[in-house]
């Protein structure tokens, strides 16, 4: 995965913290974002721009602005260290397999009007989801 993609991906855990997930997600799935954001630490440590950078996203966790912010200087790190990248490929691969526990959606600030369904996973097929009158036409052919 490149360096940008693999910030992009990173930064939202980071900015949020272990704390954050394991509340809502899990102590297995919060322990390896925990790996994740000490992993980042040490590696923004002596470097005053990134440390800063890191505590402003931490303190607004949910300000895009913020984790824009991380994710540029994330992927610099990345970029300037391959066996880093390599250990924050890792962790996100983990969390992204969700460790073995189910898959967590954040569906804060939404308003939903009416019935609500998540699909996550591997889907196959068609997915139907809400009132239907008449037929519903499952070929694929036309």
């Amino acid at each position: 995965m490149d360096p940008l993609t693999l910030a992009a991906i990173a930064a939202p855990f980071v900015a949020k913290g272990a704390e954050a997930f394991s509340k809502s997600a899990g102590e297995k799935l919060g322990a390896k974002v925990g790996e994740l954001c000490q992993a980042v630490i040490d590696k923004f440590r002596g470097d005053s721009d990134a440390e800063e950078t890191l505590a402003l996203a931490q303190k607004r966790p949910d300000s895009k602005g913020r984790q824009n912010a991380l994710e540029e200087v994330l992927a610099e790190k990345l970029e300037d260290d391959p066996d880093f990248a390599s250990k924050v490929q890792r962790l996100v691969d983990e969390l992204q397999k969700g460790c073995g526990s189910r898959t967590a959606f954040d569906q804060r600030g939404q308003t939903v009007h009416g019935a609500q369904t998540n699909i996550a996973g591997n889907v196959s097929g068609p997915v139907l989801s809400g009132t239907f009158s008449g037929p519903v036409n499952m070929d694929k052919s036309r």
